[in-house]
């Protein structure tokens, strides 16, 4: 299995030629494995992160490219413009991290982290949530953590330009392909440049990928 980076390196040279949204769907079915089975988040040297669930987002900066009114960082929803975001950079907003793969002037794409297991260092132990506690807990069962927003307990405060204490390790293990799903608690929009949800339409774009097997 490729490298994330070369993966992102690869949907950008292809999305290109992308003209539908069926186009589209292939791009986030051939890129969903790299961030399931490709790798973790090193946090320090204090635990990993694994993706278990990750849903994209992607919106075109052109008038005539697919939209997803949706995404929090683009022009036109906080501010008319906003920069760009280099690739592989963690973004935090309101519905928890995202692992950004924008283009300039082109479009804004990113990976919510929407389910995940998170391992000590030594791989033995499990940090899951506990609802009673609120609190992450070390456990030796297998658990998964589908609380997307906790994941600032985790991931902030790290010091600035230390790059030791947060990054993504390449750790290639055997993939399976599975069936998109639509995204939690997406809806259709009124409108492809303002997010204004249609009560009870559900977005039915499928760019949602879970992977059942345990790490």
């Amino acid at each position: 299995m490729e490298k994330l980076i070369e993966k992102l390196k690869e949907f950008e040279r292809t999305i290109r030629n992308v003209s539908s949204e069926e186009d589209l769907q292939k791009s986030f079915e051939n890129l969903a494995p790299a961030f399931l089975y490709g790798g973790y988040i090193q946090v320090r040297q204090d635990y990993k992160v694994y993706i278990r669930t990750v849903e994209f987002y992607f919106h075109s900066e052109r008038d005539n490219g697919i939209h997803d009114p949706i995404v929090y960082h683009r022009n036109g929803r906080d501010l008319e413009i906003v920069p760009y975001f280099s690739p592989m950079s963690l973004h935090a907003h309101n519905s928890g991290f995202d692992i950004t793969f924008e283009k300039k002037d082109e479009y804004r794409a990113s990976a919510l982290i929407r389910s995940y297991e998170v391992k000590s260092n030594d791989e033995k132990i499990y940090l899951v949530w506990n609802k009673k506690t609120k609190m992450f807990e070390e456990s030796p069962q297998y658990g998964y953590n589908s609380q997307s927003t906790y994941l600032y307990t985790l991931l902030n405060g790290f010091s600035l330009g230390n790059e030791n204490d947060i990054k993504w390790i390449d750790s290639p293990r055997k993939a399976q392909i599975n069936p998109g799903k639509p995204r939690q608690n997406v809806f259709q929009s009124e409108c492809d440049r303002k997010y204004k949800p249609i009560k009870g339409k559900r977005c039915e774009r499928n760019w949602s990928f879970t992977r059942e097997e345990h790490v």
